[in-house]
């Protein structure tokens, strides 16, 4: 067996529920050269014995008891045990989940960029399955060899278990996790990103991290827990100050204002006398030490709720508050003309605060998209400017737009082009804006797009046309893209033009996007007997002759079905209107289900909770006789 290239710390403490799920994904992973040290911090339930089970059975594991004395002291004690030749350190906890090839990725991006560490991405882990975690929102595209002087978005990089770290860069820095204290990662990650040369950042998920009630990270109303919060913020200041780094630790003591003690602030209206007064009391000397300079940029709400906190105001804080429960966050009343309006909470003494651009966004959402007879697509959804509503539909201004992605030759000299708009309106704004302060029912908007105004763009997956809008309302001015209503509302909706090109409507990021495109081939019908092949008529659109229908499946072999041209297409199912529009070359060919049906599924290497999928989905490429593939849409 290779020596191991990786130590994982993984501490145990009464996660019995948890733990043989967490020790299968670190025992799986496509990296084999690990060892494992599972700490067992004192536990009480069965977790020692599924942990000495799996050292029983796997020689990379070993169990190391200790009296409980916390998850920090567990975690330094595992890396005392581990291995210190073994050139990288990784952490995980016990009721959490690693992504099968996440170790195998993390280490050979440092074996490649020689950076200090690398961290990546996280899924959030309930029982209603996965969500991205909204801490790493921001983590969209991976960065070799950056650094967080350079990317101050790593400051709210905080955590231990979605990182591999160069062992001699721990070692050289004598790092330890703080013992007997909640929210322990903080002060040695953050400083542990300074320290670094240079870090690694990996857009790809790397980690499940498992929220749990009850758990330390869910304790909103805890004594112990908002003083500690508070205590391991000021350390990692204190420590940015002593390096010298004015601007980062301002925007560190922001982000504590805007995120870690967030949790607590929203906890404030559930919480005793006592944890009120511990908020007050840590939270007010926070902001009394950054001064008044750190709330700059904050979201005006949160500009308000801090100078509250700062004044000691907590009578008209929870009253804010609860106007927030019940009207959600970011919602208020506004005072004032254009350049000297201000956010204020009704029946709030001295809750305000003056208005930033930032603090008026605006808001699209699509409702409705169909295409006509005459091959345009229509578009009805809604747009206003949140906290400034019009009294009419006349008083605020919609203006459609499209723009091309991208900076390639699409985007030159035609990167927007505007689109008429109608005004309409609707209930559906006021109602799903889930407050009750503003009337938004004269938001509505219709808008006709044809795409044979709008170039052809890359391809089945190239750049396509954003849709967005200018909103104006009260004075105020924003450009906002087009987004879909809900998750669900983002499916495809795809229309041929009966020239040979596809418009395909649907979602990038989110944002409303239509793509018009010549498909390489087409799929225009579909048959075959009962228990017999699978038989799939079509035509290749362009290029050398087809010559095979290529079926591809993770964890499977690809299959290759020969075709035969010059039969099907739209001339032999009677197609009017096929994609190809009579022109190319036609084919047919004939796919055994029996022999796809036998294959096994691929292996499920995610935690129970992400259900694994029902049936096998075989990706299709049509192969020219050239060597190209292409992709082989369906006619709609």
């Amino acid at each position: 067996m290779k020596p191991p290239l990786l130590s994982v710390v993984v501490p145990v403490h009464n996660v019995e529920d948890y733990l043989e799920d967490c020790l299968r994904s670190v025992a799986e992973q496509t990296l084999a050269a690990i060892e494992v040290v599972m700490v067992d911090d004192g536990s009480t339930d069965s977790s020692a014995r599924i942990a000495a089970g799996f050292a029983a059975r796997d020689d990379r594991f070993r169990l190391v008891r200790q009296k409980n004395a916390g998850l920090s002291a567990a975690r330094n004690t595992g890396v005392r045990h581990a291995s210190p030749a073994v050139p990288y350190l990784a952490f995980a906890d016990s009721d959490d989940f690693v992504v099968h090839d996440a170790y195998e990725r993390m280490v050979a991006s440092l074996e490649s960029t020689g950076s200090d560490l690398v961290t990546g991405n996280v899924w959030r882990l309930t029982g209603q399955g996965r969500q991205q975690a909204w801490q790493y929102r921001w983590l969209t595209s991976t960065r070799p060899r950056t650094h967080i002087t350079r990317d101050p978005r790593l400051l709210a990089d905080r955590v231990a278990w979605n990182k591999v770290f160069r062992r001699s860069f721990w070692d050289a820095h004598a790092f330890a996790f703080p013992e007997g204290k909640l929210y322990e990662d903080t002060p040695v990650m953050i400083p542990a990103h300074h320290l670094a040369k240079s870090v690694d950042v990996l857009h790809e998920h790397v980690y499940y991290w498992r929220v749990r009630e009850g758990s330390i990270t869910r304790r909103r109303t805890d004594v112990t827990g908002v003083r500690d919060r508070i205590a391991a913020c000021e350390q990692v200041s204190a420590f940015l100050g002593e390096h010298g780094d004015a601007e980062q630790r301002r925007a560190y003591d922001a982000s504590c204002l805007r995120d870690d003690f967030g949790y607590f602030l929203d906890g404030l209206p559930m919480g005793g006398d006592a944890y009120r007064a511990a908020f007050l009391e840590g939270a007010g000397a926070f902001v009394d030490r950054a001064g008044e300079g750190v709330l700059e940029g904050l979201p005006v709400e949160l500009r308000i709720k801090w100078r509250l906190v700062r004044e000691r105001r907590m009578g008209e804080l929870l009253a804010v508050l609860a106007f927030e429960r019940a009207n959600g966050t970011g919602v208020f009343a506004v005072e004032g003309p254009p350049g000297r309006r201000r956010a204020v909470y009704p029946g709030v003494r001295g809750a305000s605060a003056r208005l930033a651009r930032t603090d008026v966004p605006a808001v699209a959402r699509l409702v409705e998209a169909r295409w006509g007879a005459d091959g345009k697509l229509r578009l009805r959804g809604y747009a206003y400017l949140r906290n400034l509503p019009a009294g009419s539909a006349r008083q605020q201004l919609k203006v459609g737009m499209v723009r091309a992605e991208g900076g390639g030759h699409r985007g030159r000299g035609m990167p927007v082009r505007m689109v008429p708009v109608r005004s309409v309106s609707m209930p559906e704004p006021t109602v799903n804006s889930g407050q009750e302060l503003h009337g938004y029912d004269h938001a509505g908007f219709e808008m006709v797009l044809d795409p044979d105004r709008l170039p052809a763009t890359g391809g089945g997956d190239g750049d396509g046309w954003l849709v967005g809008l200018v909103v104006a309302a009260r004075g105020a001015v924003r450009r906002v893209a087009v987004r879909a209503l809900d998750a669900g509302a983002d499916q495809p909706l795809v229309q041929d033009l009966g020239d040979g090109r596809r418009a395909v409507l649907d979602h990038r990021g989110g944002r409303l996007r239509l793509r018009v495109w010549r498909p390489g081939a087409v799929v225009e019908a579909s048959g075959g007997a009962e228990g017999g092949p699978l038989e799939l008529t079509g035509r290749s659109l362009g290029g050398p002759g087809p010559v095979a229908v290529l079926l591809m499946r993770e964890g499977a072999e690809e299959r290759s079905f020969p075709v035969e041209c010059g039969v099907g297409g739209a001339d032999a199912v009677g197609g009017a209107g096929a994609v190809g529009g009579g022109r190319g070359a036609a084919f047919a060919v004939r796919i055994p289900l029996d022999g796809l049906a036998a294959v096994p599924a691929a292996p499920h290497r995610a935690p129970h909770e992400v259900g694994a999928e029902t049936g096998a989905r075989w990706r299709t490429r049509l192969l020219l006789a050239d060597g190209t593939r292409v992709r082989l849409p369906a006619a709609p």
